[in-house]
């Protein structure tokens, strides 16, 4: 980034191999507004770990189609993640999404139109440590990565080129007969489309026309892309336009509408969104909080320099008529009045200063996957009174909810907790379902003296 002046931040990587779980699924007569609930059913099936371990996502294969849809299904530890993001946000680079390379490949594919959806093609990239095998045809899809590649090519020469070849006869011979009745009388590929560094490589493109038996080309990757004549020249006299297949996939996304569209990090964006949006909510509240406390504590003041200045000037008037001694104690009397009326108003503007600790109190036990949209108070001036506060807000499941009611019950701050209601609705920003609820309780309110 830096010998080529690039400025900009925000990327997208794809990542690919033997970390990462890719199922393909069929869904029969399944309604949009339950697609998101029935593939949550699926992963948790096809993906052999507990989802809250992973970072996955998934894509309809073919969204045109009314009735029965396939899908792809795509997984990878969550620490595995973390740990890319980590290491990019210490070069100072925001990752937008993480993509998937076989996933980015067939997508750089389809979006320069080089095969024929018809015929049972196939893209072979062979990097320098993997190599990705993608079969398909008509909207079905199967995928194999595996570790011989060029790295164990150029180790071994001719017994790599065997061993790769080997490897992927075996790989085609899997598809057929796990394809059941669809393919039962086609035994080899259409076309063979090659990408990837390690497909340069002396030997390799002669061998598997021989053992496969069919038309091989190799994949342009920038044959729809407006880019420097000179640049694309350059890149070809050097050998390297075949390695840009995954990294033109993964720029794609965002910029044209594609085939597979699988983002890992949608989960986690999704929670900084929501984590965003909580702290706004909790520093808006806050701020309302302060200002009503500053705006009563301001008035009170400015009420009581006014009652002490019309006390000074009766005063005055009291050093000057002496003589009118049962007017001056009728005045006093006045004056005790109006000073029992100021500590009651000093009382009133110290209780609602309580509030502040309430809020506090409530963002330490606020969990992390419930906001507050929304709270009310009334608090009493008598001692050892009771304040009621409500509150409603949104969460990502009942369970979050039940969680609070539960930390609110726990405080000695809190009494006669009462969730008042519930319901599930969607999200306008995300679209997802979030929990609305309203809680009731009673404030324990111990007024500081005047």
């Amino acid at each position: 980034l830096s010998e080529n002046e690039i400025k900009a931040h925000n990327i997208n990587i794809s990542v690919g191999g033997q970390a990462v779980f890719i199922r393909f699924v069929k869904l029969l007569q399944t309604r949009e507004d339950k697609l998101k609930q029935t593939m949550k059913f699926e992963a948790q099936n096809q993906i052999p770990f507990p989802l809250n371990e992973v970072a996955w996502d998934w894509s309809l294969l073919d969204k045109d189609k009314l009735t029965t849809k396939k899908a792809v299904i795509v997984a990878i530890k969550k620490n595995i993640v973390e740990e890319m993001v980590s290491q990019l946000n210490k070069m100072k680079l925001s990752i937008n999404l993480i993509d998937v390379s076989p996933i980015s490949l067939y997508n750089s594919l389809a979006f320069n139109e080089e095969f024929r959806d018809t015929k049972h093609s196939a893209l072979l990239d062979v990097g320098e440590k993997t190599t990705n095998l993608i079969i398909f045809k008509q909207g079905n899809m199967w995928i194999r990565s595996f570790p011989i590649a060029g790295e164990r090519i150029k180790e071994s020469k001719a017994q790599g080129v065997e061993e790769l070849v080997t490897e992927i006869e075996r790989s085609i011979e899997y598809y057929f007969m796990q394809s059941g009745e669809e393919a039962k009388s086609e035994k080899k590929l259409d076309e063979l489309i090659l990408t990837g560094g390690g497909s340069a490589i002396d030997g390799i493109e002669a061998t598997l026309v021989s053992r496969l038996n069919t038309k091989i080309k190799k994949l342009n990757p920038f044959k729809r892309l407006k880019a420097s004549k000179d640049l694309l020249k350059d890149l070809e006299s050097k050998g390297l336009s075949n390695q840009f297949a995954v990294a033109i996939g993964a720029a794609l996304r965002g910029v044209a509408g594609l085939k597979i569209e699988v983002n890992f990090l949608k989960e986690m964006l999704l929670e900084k969104h929501l984590l965003r949006e909580k702290k706004l909510y909790f520093r808006l509240s806050t701020v309302l909080a302060i200002l009503i406390v500053i705006g009563v504590s301001v008035f009170m003041r400015q009420d009581y320099a006014v009652k002490r200045s019309k006390l000074a000037k009766i005063n005055e008037m009291l050093d000057t008529y002496t003589t009118y001694d049962p007017k001056i104690k009728k005045i006093k009397g006045l004056e005790d009045v109006l000073q029992e009326k100021i500590d009651i108003l000093y009382q009133t503007s110290s209780s609602r200063a309580i509030w502040l600790d309430v809020l506090k109190i409530i963002s330490e036990i606020l969990p992390r996957e419930l906001w507050i949209t929304d709270l009310s108070g009334i608090v009493s001036l008598e001692k050892n009174a009771l304040a009621r506060l409500d509150l409603s807000g949104k969460a990502l499941s009942y369970q979050h909810v039940n969680s609070f009611v539960s930390a609110l019950k726990e405080s000695p701050n809190f009494e006669d907790v009462k969730p008042i209601s519930s319901s599930i609705e969607t999200d306008e920003e995300t679209k997802e379902e979030v929990v609305k609820f309203s809680i009731t309780m009673d404030v324990v309110v111990v007024p500081q003296d005047s």
